[in-house]
């Protein structure tokens, strides 16, 4: 958020209306990846984190009182961080698992890890086919590492398009949970 160079895409997005919330001022780590209730960060820490992020939103004029929804960082939560975001007013969220679409943080110095945009268009549309994707929360972050140079966000055009093309429709987190 502190990057000025996506200021213009925050403000684009609000005027479309499209739904800006919360993530992580510093992308914590909050729990192990092998143990998911061992807890990496205090309570304190959380919420000073999450806050941090607020505030940032709001210096680009979202309004976060009206915010309703979290995303965790690295998508990743247990019960207690579920429970420190609702009690900061916040429901948590997350990408619906099966698609590699979240991948595109990836870098080609992660070695194995690393998915190009190609390939994770490729597993997305393979998966479209077998399954739909009616539902679905799909995840393309906007930051990357700036060693990852096929940004996934430059073909969110391509696939919105394609989507729509397919039949499905996009609509706002609330209409999903009703």
């Amino acid at each position: 958020m502190r990057n000025p160079a996506f200021k213009p895409y925050v403000q684009q997005m609000l005027h479309d209306g499209h739904m800006v919330s919360g993530h992580s001022d510093k992308h914590l780590l909050v729990s192990d990846w092998t143990h998911r209730d061992k807890l990496l960060v205090g309570q304190d820490s959380f919420v000073s984190d999450l806050s941090n992020n607020l505030r940032e939103l709001e210096a680009l004029g979202i309004h976060t009182d009206h915010l309703r929804y979290y995303i965790p960082s690295y998508e990743w939560y247990n019960r207690q961080t579920v429970a420190w975001a609702k009690d900061m007013g916040l429901l948590s969220v997350n990408y619906t698992p099966g698609l590699r679409t979240a991948a595109d943080y990836t870098y080609p110095e992660m070695g194995k890890r690393y998915l190009s945009s190609v390939a994770i268009m490729e597993q997305l549309w393979s998966y479209e086919s077998r399954f739909g994707l009616r539902g679905f929360l799909i995840l393309i972050h906007m930051g990357t590492d700036p060693r990852r140079q096929d940004k996934l966000y430059h073909h969110l055009d391509d696939i919105i398009k394609r989507l729509k093309e397919k039949g499905y429709r996009f609509v706002d987190v609330p209409d999903l949970m009703k």
